[in-house]
């Protein structure tokens, strides 16, 4: 199986496990639970596998290009595939910092101003992930056909 094969296969995972949980999974979940809060608090733990699921995901795609032979687009899709990681990395953080604003005991948030400024922050951080991968699966697909 070739590289791109391979990149397109490994990204496709993340995206259709991010997009299910993001817009499958919160949703549904909201609904029964019919707060918002109550279902941060799932998402909360549920987060930490998802962030360690795309770090794998993303340290596998920069793997598959690293094995590639070295060309102008490839330099700019490893520039992307680091820049991915590094913003995975950051999200590990923000959601470190999140946590740090949750009373598990009471579930309330303590400071909700902090919490709800570093939530929008982590939320437009996995946006353009997943707005990135997008493109690069689009991409390595027309790559392939032609």
């Amino acid at each position: 199986m070739k590289y791109n094969q391979l990149k397109i296969i490994t990204l496709s995972i993340w995206w259709g496990a991010f997009t299910f949980y993001a817009g499958i999974v919160v949703t549904v979940g909201m609904q029964v639970l019919v707060s918002h809060i109550a279902m941060g608090f799932i998402t909360q733990q549920v987060t930490v596998y998802l962030n360690i699921f795309s770090l794998i995901i993303f340290i596998i795609y920069a793997y598959y290009l690293n094995s590639e032979e070295v060309t102008k687009s490839s330099l700019v899709e490893q520039i992307i595939a680091i820049s991915v990681i590094g913003f995975q990395l950051l999200l590990f953080l923000l959601h470190f910092y999140l946590t740090d604003l949750l009373d598990f005991e009471k579930h309330t948030i303590i400071n909700q101003d902090n919490f709800y400024l570093l939530h929008q922050i982590y939320l437009i951080i996995e946006t353009l992930i997943w707005m990135v991968v997008s493109i690069l699966i689009i991409k390595e697909i027309i790559k392939l056909r032609n």
